[in-house]
């Protein structure tokens, strides 16, 4: 389990920063605070995976924190969420090793890129107390590859996570290409002929690669559900996995 401390004082944004991070069964929230002294306190008792951070709070600002921390020489991923969008303050968040920079307001989309920045960083830095110059470089170049292919127009196939293939994903995107509007996760499985822990690893992998979106549909009885749509133009997809 991540276990997560937000650090907002707009309880509006907090709120929705919560609902973010639930969409995350891996991830908890262990507390909410809104002042970087609260904060301190809670980093006494435990220290957290990740703190999202805003920087406008009552006392000391989330950049303060992030000096503060340095002196310390504590090590704590943390995404910066602010309505601050002055460059001297990113400059500082950034040369001071944040993850990402998310200004308010922004979407899930954009919330969830940098939660899956956060999912590479935390899980290289967990997996060993020792790397090679290979490994690290998948980890430090991997998003500009991409993000230099997309813009020349080339499709990037992804990686498979261990224990699904290539064929069956083939399979769940023919499905997908049929719906359009959102679908369950049991849509595609009896469609598949797979179970729907199976088809839910594959939707969840293609969520977390972009081609999908997802959204909570609350129902008349019950918990919500996951549905998902098609984000965008990705019919390249289809064609890398042929």
């Amino acid at each position: 389990m991540v276990n997560v401390v937000i650090v907002e004082d707009d309880p509006m944004v907090a709120m929705i920063n919560q609902q973010y991070i639930e969409r995350f069964p891996e991830f908890e929230i262990i507390a909410s605070v809104d002042s970087i002294d609260k904060l301190w306190e809670e980093l006494k008792e435990e220290i957290p995976d990740l703190i999202l951070l805003d920087v406008y709070l009552p006392g000391e600002t989330g950049i303060d924190f992030l000096l503060e921390v340095r002196k310390e020489e504590v090590s704590i991923p943390i995404i910066m969420i602010t309505a601050a969008n002055d460059m001297p303050t990113i400059k500082k968040a950034l040369e001071y090793g944040v993850i990402d920079f998310l200004i308010k307001p922004f979407t899930f989309e954009r919330f969830e890129q940098a939660i899956e920045k956060f999912k590479a960083y935390h899980g290289f830095t967990t997996s060993s107390e020792t790397t090679d110059q290979e490994t690290l470089d998948k980890l430090l170049m991997s998003e500009n590859s991409n993000e230099g292919a997309q813009k020349k127009g080339k499709a990037v196939e992804p990686d498979l996570p261990k224990g699904l293939s290539k064929l069956t994903l083939r399979k769940v995107l023919r499905e997908i290409a049929k719906h359009d509007d959102f679908f369950s996760t049991e849509d595609i499985a009896s469609e598949v002929g797979l179970s729907r822990i199976s088809t839910r690893k594959y939707l969840q992998h293609l969520n977390e690669i972009g081609y999908l979106k997802d959204e909570l549909k609350y129902l008349t009885i019950g918990r919500p559900i996951t549905v998902y749509k098609v984000h965008g133009n990705q019919e390249h997809l289809i064609a890398d996995f042929q």
